[in-house]
C-alpha cells in the first residue's frame, strides 16, 4: 500500500481543544474542535461544511495546559484569520461530521 507524500513545511501536533469559527466580518458563530495545529495552520472538526478559499476567524475557547512552559502550544493561535484549504465530511453518527484544514492568513510576529 501507498502512503501519500507529506507536503507539510512544519511538524504537526495533535491537539483537541474547544474552538469557535466565523465567517470573516460576520456575526454568526459556531463551535468546533481542534484536531492538531503546526506553524502554518490547523486541523478542526465542524458540523458545518466549509468552502475551499473562504476566510475565518478561529478562537480557542479553553486551553489545556498539561505541560506549562514546555512550548507545547507553538503554533497553536488563540485567535486568528485562517483560509480553508480542504474540507472533508466523515462518517459518525452523533458527531462532528467534517474535517477541516485551515491556513493562518498571516504570518507568525
Amino acid at each position: 500500500m501507498r502512503t501519500p507524500t507529506e507536503k507539510r513545511a512544519n511538524k504537526r501536533y495533535a491537539y483537541s481543544a474547544p474552538i469557535v469559527f466565523s465567517g470573516f466580518n460576520t456575526k454568526d458563530s459556531y463551535n468546533a474542535q481542534t484536531l492538531n495545529y503546526c506553524m502554518d495552520g490547523l486541523g478542526l472538526k465542524s458540523t458545518l461544511p466549509l468552502r475551499l478559499g473562504k476566510t475565518i476567524c478561529i478562537r480557542v475557547t479553553h486551553f489545556k495546559q498539561d505541560a506549562p512552559g514546555s512550548g507545547e502550544f507553538d503554533g497553536l493561535r488563540s485567535i486568528t484569520l485562517a483560509e480553508v484549504k480542504w474540507c472533508r465530511e466523515i462518517a459518525r453518527p452523533n458527531d462532528f461530521t467534517y474535517e477541516v484544514g485551515v491556513k493562518y492568513c498571516a504570518p507568525v510576529y
